[in-house]
């Protein structure tokens, strides 16, 4: 007997600021975008990383309960942020096994490097996978930049 698919697929990349992938993911539920599964990519050896990764866990399970998802999953993919051909492999099987696991796909473009960034819009044009939304959380004021959404 299979599960059931999940609902939704959230895929982002956590790089030093927390607070560009916590506040993406905010401001998508309260627009009824609430994710049930969490795909977090980020780099094991930098200590920065790892360090913005515990405080995403932390917020993002809060801010789900507040949106009826009280059990998440959250799972952490490793990506070695300076191997550009590996990122795009580890994004596309990443990509691949989620819509084989949800019914409908996000990706978050907002944090990581630019080129990750640029990786991620462009798979997220793929015509197989069940996109629902490819994210960018445009940042207009610098002052904001570790602060949460609300």
């Amino acid at each position: 007997m299979t599960s059931a698919k999940a609902r939704r697929s959230w895929i982002t990349v956590v790089g030093w600021s927390p607070m560009a992938v916590i506040n993406t993911l905010w401001q998508a539920c309260e627009h009824g975008v609430v994710p049930d599964r969490i795909v977090l990519l980020a780099s094991p050896d930098e200590q920065r990383v790892q360090q913005s990764l515990r405080v995403v866990h932390r917020y993002l399970r809060a801010i789900l309960r507040q949106y009826g998802i009280s059990e998440p999953y959250i799972h952490h993919d490793p990506i070695d942020e300076s191997d550009f051909l590996g990122f795009w492999d580890t994004l596309e099987r990443v990509l691949d096994r989620e819509s084989q696991l949800a019914e409908r796909l996000v990706i978050d473009t907002t944090a990581g490097r630019k080129y990750m960034s640029a990786f991620a819009i462009t798979q997220g044009w793929r015509s197989d996978l069940p996109m629902e939304h490819v994210y960018y959380n445009h940042m207009i004021d610098q002052r904001y930049n570790n602060v949460p959404h609300r």
